[in-house]
């Protein structure tokens, strides 16, 4: 019985590698915003949101029941959310996602 309680910490360790790597090499997916303007709440909550749905589909070969895989997905997710806002080099997308979809949109000419 000793080894079995040995080996399930080991399990889930491994586990847990399985999936940091795998958050690693999750994948990339591109996201068009060409039709939305940047300058307006609705555009920037589309855009975020768009993103958003893009790295749930690329993290989704992590998302599981088990803790520690769950907790490996929403990692994922949201590394890839904050790279993708970062890639878009937007100032109100970047104030919107920092403040969690509370941010103020300042118009720009």
């Amino acid at each position: 019985m000793k080894s079995i309680k040995y080996l399930l910490p080991l399990a889930a360790l491994a586990l847990a590698g399985v999936a940091n790597a795998a958050a690693r090499d999750a994948g990339s997916v591109v996201v068009r915003f060409g039709d939305l303007n940047l300058n307006s709440q609705t555009g920037i909550a589309s855009l975020h949101k768009r993103i958003r749905n893009a790295a749930e589909s690329v993290c989704g070969s992590l998302e599981t029941r088990v803790l520690g895989l769950r907790d490996a997905y929403a990692e994922c997710v949201n590394d890839a959310v904050s790279n993708g806002v970062a890639a878009v080099a937007n100032p109100n997308l970047s104030n919107f996602h920092a403040s969690k979809g509370k941010g103020v949109i300042v118009a720009s000419n």
